[in-house]
Formats: structure tokens, C-alpha cells, sequence
């Protein structure tokens, strides 16, 4: 894949749009995702007592770092990268904006740990949303975790600073 995207040739135009586009769609989803996290909190003491809602909190949390980190798009790239509209940042900020994108790993993970909370509840012997929480729940959140690890891992190994592609 790397290496048809960075074969690829784009116009300043098309470099400008790549560019902002994520902008957009960044904030958008920051906004989306604040909103989930804002309508279980008003009423978390409702809310928070059924693993659901701690499950769709866990995956909102991470998704506004997520989201904001992509929405960041260029912006965090050194300054003077050949080639790349918008690029203002640092090694750091590059660092931390690929740190941050990796979490988005987590969403997935999290709508997974959904779909196995909606299949103990319906499935065969149907659990009460107190045995889930009590026996299963631990496991759900330690599993979306997982690219939490591997978010962290990566920062020793400066996986990082580059991205192997470019926009020409």
C-alpha cells in the first residue's frame, strides 16, 4: 500500500484539500464523540450504573483524542516537510499526533466489547446486566485496552516520526 500511495503524484490543490478536509471531519467527530460523553455525565448517576453506558463512555473518551489527533491532519507535521500543505509542526508534535491517532484503535475494540455486552444479554441464557458487569465487564475494558499498549509501545521504538508516505 505504501508504496502505490507514495508513487502517487497530487496538485498543490489536491495536497490543500487533503489538508484541510480532516479539519472538518476531525471537529465533527470531537463534537459528536463530547456530546455522547456530555449526555451520559449529566445524568451519570442513571447512567453509570449498566455496563452499557461505562462501555460506550470508554470508547467515547478515547475517540475525542482519536478524532482530534486526525483532525490536526498536517498541522503537526515538521515545518518545511517537502511537499506537505500545512505543515507547521515539530518531531514532537508529529510524535504526539501519531501517539494520539493510534488510539482510534480503540473505537473498534470498544463497539466489540458492544456487540459481545448486547450477545450476553439476548443469546441463549441471557445474562442480567449485573452478571455482565460483575463477570465479564473487567475483561471488556482491559480488552479495548489493548491498542492503548501498543500506542505506548510505539513511542520507544519512534514508530512515529515518519510516515511512509508522501503527498507530492
Amino acid at each position: 500500500f505504501s508504496q502505490v500511495f507514495s508513487t502517487m503524484v497530487f496538485s498543490f490543490s489536491q495536497r490543500k484539500a487533503l489538508s484541510i478536509i480532516p479539519h472538518i471531519t476531525g471537529a465533527l467527530s470531537v463534537i459528536g464523540s463530547l456530546s455522547i460523553l456530555y449526555d451520559i455525565l449529566k445524568d451519570r448517576s442513571r447512567k453509570l450504573h449498566r455496563p452499557y453506558y461505562r462501555i460506550l463512555l470508554g470508547m467515547s473518551f478515547f475517540d475525542v483524542f482519536a478524532s482530534a489527533s486526525l483532525g490536526m491532519s498536517t498541522w503537526p507535521i515538521p515545518r518545511g516537510t517537502e511537499g506537505v500543505y500545512g505543515a507547521i509542526g515539530t518531531t514532537q508534535t508529529c510524535t504526539a499526533q501519531g501517539f494520539f491517532a493510534q488510539l482510534i484503535l480503540v473505537s473498534p475494540f470498544y463497539n466489540l466489547m458492544l456487540a459481545w455486552y448486547y450477545l450476553l444479554l439476548g443469546k441463549n441464557k441471557p445474562l442480567s446486566e449485573e452478571a455482565i458487569a460483575s463477570k465479564y465487564e473487567k475483561y471488556m475494558h482491559a480488552f479495548a485496552m489493548i491498542p492503548v499498549l501498543f500506542a505506548v509501545m510505539g513511542l520507544p521504538l519512534t514508530l512515529y516520526n515518519s510516515a511512509d508516505c508522501e503527498y507530492r
